[in-house]
């Protein structure tokens, strides 16, 4: 072992220490889905989990099949190039963890015991509808690609950006809605789960809607994350309410989630020619099909990316100064009004990374962090981790009257340390406005439970 990877193990071992006291610090069973444990739980799959993978591996290069350049493609940990960005990571992680233990309530204060107050009519009339809204989004856009077939063997990816060329801001402002619409439908998925993970009781016909809704949501968008983010959530909910046993499948079935993940990356360019790209992709050379899974599975190329971005920021690239941030107040202006209005994070890192290619790239939030600020960026996570524990405390998120708003928030929370912040905090806007314009967050609660009454008015 060399003394570079020993550091690292180090690095990983007080992370995970840290980590691990700081989730149970945060742990409540009356209104588990708080916006800081929604923020933990993306910080640990999205940045501790991927750099697990990447310091056991000793690094990662990309498979060329994916087409990445060598801007990013490749990190090797036994170079010393990258001790100043583990570093780093491991700093701002590390603080961020500390910041939990510093600052979250007592145990005493955080659990109570479970009751079943959620509104399950109510839940069910949200999924239902929530799921009519996404059929209608799904027929009109077969409608805009020009019909079944032609929309089958367009790219994903591609696909967008040809509807936003034809149609502009219009195009804009009807993906928000359909974003925010999808967030509420696995919102109130995992609000309805939670009520039978306290009972241990299932509604198998609201499980088969939930499952079919998110895979014909991930084949018409080619997105894994709205998968991955009812997974995660499902997963902490069952630590949550001590459903060992569903943890003990979950973990056994998750290298084969890991696996169709990691295959869908590569499939879903092409929907009309699947059982060929399966074949394809049989056949390539992608190394460690196992490590390849984890990486894909983990979006650990996000983080791979980060470590070059510190050694690149500050000297191949100058710093964005907040620029990528400014776009969280400037969406709301149409780019005909505001020509000079900035790119979002994703689309500006791959015009450096990817110069070019009609793409966009992540970097986790503590890249788009580093991106601006350098190594501010250190301090800045941990600082941010204490905001939102601060306003998981506000009565907002503590009543069962926002339930559907907070478990919202915990879901665009986790995505955020993956995403982009303007992107989360816009998404976080048109969900408000649905979920208020609607009137989808009334009744959603029992209010003949004087305990949980007693708890929002402390």
């Amino acid at each position: 072992m060399s003394s570079l990877t020993a550091v690292y193990i180090f690095f990983l071992a007080t992370l995970f220490y840290t980590y691990w006291i700081a989730l149970s610090r945060l742990k409540s069973r009356r209104l588990p889905l708080t916006p800081i444990l929604g923020w933990m739980v993306g910080l640990g799959y999205f940045i501790l989990a991927p750099l697990t993978i990447l310091v056991l591996n000793g690094g990662y290069s990309i498979p060329d099949i994916i087409g990445a350049n060598d801007r990013y493609a490749s990190v090797d940990l036994a170079s010393k190039t990258y001790f100043l960005p583990m570093t780093v990571i491991w700093l701002a992680l590390l603080l961020s963890f500390l910041s939990v233990l510093l600052f979250a309530p007592g145990q005493e204060q955080a659990t109570s015991e479970p009751l079943s107050w959620l509104n399950e009519q109510k839940l069910k009339k949200i999924l239902l509808f929530t799921a009519g809204l996404s059929l209608i989004d799904y027929i009109v856009t077969i409608q805009m690609a020009g019909g079944f077939g032609a929309f089958l063997v367009s790219h994903w990816y591609l696909r967008q950006e040809d509807m936003f060329s034809r149609f502009g801001d219009l195009y804009v402002l009807y993906s928000r809605v359909s974003l925010a619409n999808q967030i509420i439908f696995v919102a109130s998925a995992v609000l309805y789960v939670s009520l039978f993970l306290q009972e241990g009781k299932w509604n198998w016909r609201a499980v088969v809607l939930i499952c079919l809704a998110l895979v014909v949501q991930m084949a018409m968008s080619g997105n894994r994350i709205f998968i991955a983010l009812f997974g995660l959530t499902f997963f902490t909910l069952c630590g949550v309410y001590g459903r060992k046993r569903i943890i003990g499948m979950l973990v056994i079935l998750s290298p084969a989630l890991f696996l169709i993940f990691s295959v869908w990356a590569y499939l879903r360019h092409d929907l009309g020619n699947l059982p060929e790209g399966i074949e394809q992709h049989a056949e390539q050379d992608v190394g460690n099909r196992v490590t390849t899974s984890l990486i894909d599975g983990t979006e650990a190329a996000n983080v791979m990316i980060l470590l070059h971005m510190v050694n690149d920021f500050g000297s191949k690239f100058d710093y964005l100064y907040g620029i990528s941030y400014s776009k969280a107040v400037s969406f709301v202006l149409p780019r005909r009004i505001y020509p000079l209005k900035p790119e979002n994070f994703p689309s500006l890192l791959a015009q450096m990374y990817e110069p070019g290619e009609v793409t966009s790239l992540g970097a986790t939030q503590l890249g788009e962090l580093y991106a601006n600020f350098g190594l501010l960026s250190v301090l800045l996570l941990p600082v941010i981790t204490v905001m939102l524990m601060l306003i998981s405390s506000r009565p907002l998120f503590r009543s069962g009257e926002n339930i559907l708003m907070s478990a919202a928030l915990f879901l665009l929370l986790v995505w955020a340390t993956l995403a982009s912040f303007e992107d989360s905090f816009i998404t976080f806007v048109f969900v408000f406005l649905l979920i208020r314009g609607f009137g989808l967050g009334k009744n959603l609660y029992l209010a003949g439970d004087p305990q949980l009454s007693s708890a929002v008015a402390r």
